[in-house]
């Protein structure tokens, strides 16, 4: 979700990045305005998309906590850990309007299903939809209840991160269009934040007023790293894999405008040797298009997207803090075929050509028996390894 901080060597440890929506660290965001959403245990994020305010729902151990900050291949970065962190309404109306092929200057209504039920937004539908303006409801877990397809004899039952629907009409009743996938991909973390969840919100309880001066002491930062460990970077994508080139393959349905994987820059990254180093084709109008070397640029299957966001800091005051705003790093084009290939042909086809990965099984057995039975196993030379991409 984030490219490293520093071309420096960077501090080591695993943090709390940010507190009930506000940024701790490497800096702290402060301010009434962060103070009061971290004390009241505010969700800026659900409170934004339904205009009222929303506590934070995630587990007593984990809550409060919306990204985490580690060191991979000595290189930071933050990970999403809560999708409702990536409710961006502008980040997710440019999504939208990639799967629905809306232009960028087209107005576009995007709106929270909850929000239904408000005369505001009714009239705000109503009025769009006379001028000729495209509306868009979204349907999420904590937005509505999350939609999907039932299982069949022959096929699993599946949920949506993000359902888009568009409405077409309202009067004289309701009539829908087509409908778009969007799925939402966070990072899994060995362990668990309960113990630094803990310090922290023991010294906002005691101490509201001192809460950010203590984040910013040596005391305070030790708090953000307590038994914090590492993310679970294999454990994503093989949780994820099958769901994506699933999901892909029904968004080539008549009825679905398409189909889009939105996950942070760290994950796209990490996510690199499980594709085979995957290569990108830039496009003309800015995005790209993933594809198999051999295969170039050929056409794709349906209308199936990943896109890659970070979070934009250049708005952080330690005064005046503000919430982050998501931001696009890389649109990509793909289809299920192509992420089938890299995955499951070009990585393994790679590992087996280099050899290493599949010598290193004896080699390290021979490391395991050595302890058991040292007499029959030669210590080894230590060899210097360089730097590798997660």
């Amino acid at each position: 979700m984030s490219t490293s901080h520093s071309q420096q060597q960077p501090e080591m440890g695993n943090y709390v990045a940010e507190f009930f929506g506000y940024q701790v660290y490497p800096k702290v965001a402060g301010g009434q305005k962060a103070l009061s959403t971290q004390d009241a245990g505010r969700c800026p994020f659900l409170s934004s998309a339904t205009a009222e305010d929303r506590a934070c729902v995630k587990a007593e151990t984990s809550r409060g906590v919306c990204t985490v900050s580690t060191v991979v291949d000595a290189e930071r970065y933050d990970w999403l850990v809560c999708p409702n962190r990536a409710l961006d309404p502008r980040f997710m109306g440019q999504a939208a309007r990639r799967l629905f092929g809306y232009p960028e200057e087209a107005a576009l209504h995007f709106i929270a299903a909850p929000t239904l039920g408000d005369s505001n937004t009714r009239n705000t539908i109503r009025d769009a939809l006379q001028n000729n303006e495209h509306v868009l409801v979204y349907f999420q877990e904590k937005l509505g209840g999350e939609l999907g397809i039932s299982k069949t004899s022959v096929s699993p039952e599946f949920s949506f991160d993000w359902t888009l629907i568009e409405v077409l009409a309202v009067a004289p009743e309701l009539s829908l269009g087509r409908f778009g996938i969007l799925e939402l991909q966070t990072m899994d973390f060995h362990g668990s934040y309960k113990h630094a969840v803990e310090m922290l919100s023991s010294a906002l309880e005691d101490d509201p007023a001192g809460f950010h001066d203590y984040l910013r002491s040596e005391q305070g930062r030790a708090a953000l790293s307590k038994k914090m460990e590492s993310p679970n970077l294999s454990n994503v994508f093989k949780r994820t894999f099958y769901q994506m080139v699933y999901k892909f393959q029904l968004a080539g349905h008549s009825d679905c405008a398409g189909g889009g994987f939105a996950i942070p820059r760290s994950v796209w990254m990490s996510w690199a040797r499980h594709l085979a180093d995957p290569h990108l084709v830039e496009q003309q109008d800015g995005t790209f298009v993933l594809t198999r070397e051999e295969e170039g640029t050929r056409d794709l299957k349906g209308n199936s997207w990943i896109f890659v966001f970070e979070l934009d800091k250049s708005r952080h005051s330690g005064t005046d803090g503000m919430v982050d705003t998501v931001k696009p790093w890389k649109v990509i084009r793909t289809d299920a075929e192509t992420l089938i290939g890299l995955a499951l042909r070009d990585s393994p086809l790679l590992a087996l050509a280099d050899g290493s990965p599949i010598s290193s099984v004896t080699n390290r057995a021979r490391q395991k028996i050595r302890r058991l039975w040292p007499d029959v196993v030669p210590a080894a030379r230590k060899r210097v390894q360089g730097p590798t991409l997660f």
